[in-house]
């Protein structure tokens, strides 16, 4: 890790890892969201590389609200799911 770019994606990305795998012990919940946040991460991460500061503070920030948007959802009951 070489800038604090790399180091605000990996954190990002293993606490968005953490929280999906969290909830799949608990129930399925849809991937698509987690693999937005990854892209941000990995769209962040290069930015910021590249020189893009102020957009890859920008893309971790919104990366960063989506993973706290995805922590607070509460869990599914199992007598909202159809069968």
């Amino acid at each position: 890790m070489e800038t604090i770019f790399d180091l605000l994606s990996v954190v990002l990305f293993i606490v968005t890892a953490g929280l999906f795998f969290l909830r799949f012990r608990h129930e399925d919940p849809p991937l698509a969201p987690y693999l937005v946040v990854s892209l941000v991460c990995a769209v962040g991460n290069w930015l910021g590389n590249n020189g893009g500061g102020i957009a890859a503070v920008a893309f971790l920030i919104a990366g960063s609200f989506l993973t706290l948007h995805l922590a607070s959802e509460p869990y599914r009951d199992k007598a909202d799911e159809k069968t």
